[in-house]
């Protein structure tokens, strides 16, 4: 620890860093990695950002900040490794924006979406219970979007559904542009950094809590029940 004061056993302090930063972080790691492993970046056009991959500070409930910053005074080293996840989804992010950019304003996906479209209104032209897609302005976007984040197929009750289930294939020659493979390649990086990082922080607060004697997790016991109305390991 940074400081010469070091928190007792039982610490209310220790707690707080385990509870409200430590385990938020962790739960958030495990879900980007799940997300990841499938390709899905979460990345959304309209705000040109990950929606489920956030920077660390946004995992954690705001009114918590302070017991991060009091974490990361004890561990300065912490922080930079924080930052690094949040460099590298910063630059994937930038990769996404550029590919999706440079993909919606080539001719060739232009006229390649206008043909699937006019193939799309064939389809429903011989089957009328096909769902309408809306504003044909915005398919394009929807394309570049479901490339970026490797989407395979959507959900049935989805507006898209079925055009993507029809013309995915068609759209799949665009993921061999060079900029869909440096969105691959920040994707990766920042896969590594965040598995690295999750592993790290397992690490950490297992040894926070045997070195500190407290729980893993709060503990909330049913209602009405009291402590002493368990029994178990003393």
């Amino acid at each position: 620890m940074a400081s010469s004061i070091r928190p007792e056993r039982g610490s209310e302090r220790v707690k707080a860093w385990v509870y409200a930063v430590l385990t938020p972080v962790i739960d958030a790691l495990r879900r980007e990695a799940a997300l990841m492993k499938t390709g899905n970046l979460s990345w959304r056009a309209y705000r040109q950002r990950c929606e489920f991959i956030r920077p660390v500070h946004e995992l954690i409930n705001p009114a918590h900040q302070p017991i991060l910053d009091d974490l990361l005074s004890e561990d300065p080293a912490l922080r930079a490794r924080l930052d690094e996840h949040d460099s590298a989804l910063e630059e994937l992010e930038a990769a996404a924006s550029t590919f999706f950019q440079g993909l919606v304003q080539t001719r060739h996906f232009q006229e390649l979406t206008a043909e699937c479209l006019s193939n799309y209104a064939a389809m429903r032209a011989s089957n009328p219970q096909l769902p309408e897609l809306g504003d044909a302005s915005r398919i394009p976007e929807y394309v570049a979007e479901f490339l970026v984040n490797n989407t395979e197929t959507l959900p049935q009750h989805y507006t898209m559904s079925l055009f993507w289930e029809s013309f995915r294939p068609e759209f799949m020659m665009f993921k061999e542009r060079q900029s869909f493979e440096t969105v691959q390649h920040y994707a990766n990086s920042l896969a590594q950094i965040s598995g690295k990082l999750r592993l790290d922080l397992e690490t950490m607060r297992l040894n926070i809590v045997r070195e500190y004697d407290i729980p893993a997790a709060p503990i909330e016991l049913p209602k009405g029940a009291s402590e002493g109305s368990f029994s178990g390991f003393r």
